[in-house]
């Protein structure tokens, strides 16, 4: 291989922390296995929606407010992704909220051995908010060093929060007593990052509530089948997630799975514009469809009736010590659920 042919193809793709913004062909890998270690941001939503509104809505700073300890969990997921050569490599996607609940669904899913064994050595980050990433101490006093990804617009308190700062005085605010002293990688916008060939992580920038901006996405590419969207809460808008690959990498147009929080009906709360989620599902042409967390049980009820490939849960859920209100329902394995593992 030439200099100049090999200078191109590291244009075309930089691993680890690299970026670049061209048109690129990412690579492949074997597959994806995604293991929910929990999709339950909260337990009650009229609970938490009492405690955002008493402390003043919405536009509240997320460190501001009193949150209601017994009803917090946390969104995280276990990526083991498989290249094309056999290797597996797992990644953690988000940290979740309550330390007590993520050190249990980190004990029931085997998490915690895997990161004090060093077997997970990179933590994801898709966004700071307080079901994603409030329970940080849960990962770090297993792995202090794991190298980070999040969003270069991560907030000042959060940042303090990776240091070993306590919020703790407020309920439901974190502490963090292990300080973290990995490599920290902030994701620019405008760039795409590339833990390795096959795999990318993308940051939007999108203002969400509660002052937070900017969510990553993870895209995944699958050898003849696709890419597999993997997002935290899909705030940057269901469109923008699907059409990102298409406009980013090569063989991007063709799109196989995703998996994660949508944003659509996170309250349950159904209104008419949300049909349009549906219809681009089925413009997008997925294969396998596994969203959970703030997507909303109702928008899989939807979405299974219009006949959309809806992955359905199981019940290994209830072995959790605590369950959502809703998950007590007849469909209850609505969609993949705590414990469970969906592959692409």
């Amino acid at each position: 291989m030439s200099a100049q042919s090999t200078g191109k193809k590291a244009k075309r793709l930089r691993e680890n922390d690299g970026m670049t913004s061209d048109l690129l062909d990412m690579g492949e890998v074997l597959g994806v296995s995604i293991t929910c270690v929990s999709e339950t941001g909260w337990f009650d939503s009229g609970i938490l929606w009492d405690d955002v509104q008493r402390a003043g809505g919405p536009q509240t700073n997320q460190y501001d407010i009193a949150y209601t300890e017994s009803n917090l969990a946390g969104f995280c997921a276990l990526l083991d992704v498989e290249a094309l050569d056999g290797r597996h490599s797992l990644y953690l996607l988000d940290s979740g909220w309550s330390t007590e609940w993520m050190d249990h669904a980190f004990a029931m899913t085997g998490v915690d051995s895997l990161l004090q064994d060093g077997e997970v050595n990179t933590l994801i980050v898709s966004h700071d908010h307080n079901d994603h990433f409030f329970g940080l101490e849960s990962t770090l006093k297993r792995a202090p060093d794991i190298t980070m990804y999040y969003p270069e617009s991560l907030g000042e308190k959060s940042l303090q929060l990776l240091d070993g700062k306590d919020f703790s005085a407020i309920p439901g605010c974190p502490k963090n007593m292990f300080p973290h002293t990995g490599k920290r990688i902030p994701t620019r916008f405008g760039n795409r990052y590339y833990p390795q060939s096959g795999m990318a992580v993308v940051p939007f920038d999108v203002t969400i509530p509660l002052g937070v901006r900017g969510e990553n996405v993870v895209y995944v590419k699958v050898k003849d089948k696709g890419i597999v969207v993997i997002t935290g809460c899909g705030h940057p808008g269901l469109s923008a997630i699907l059409s990102c690959p298409s406009t980013n990498f090569a063989g991007g147009e063709k799109l196989f799975g995703c998996y994660g929080g949508l944003h659509i009906a996170p309250m349950e709360q159904w209104e008419p514009h949300m049909q349009e989620s549906i219809e681009l599902m089925r413009k997008a042409g997925l294969q396998k469809i596994a969203c959970n967390h703030c997507t909303g049980r109702e928008w899989g009820r939807r979405a299974l009736r219009a006949g959309l490939p809806v992955v359905r849960g199981t019940d290994k859920y209830r072995e959790f010590n605590k369950v959502p209100v809703l998950a007590d329902e007849a469909d209850g394995t609505l969609y993949v659920g705590n414990g469970d593992t969906v592959s692409f």
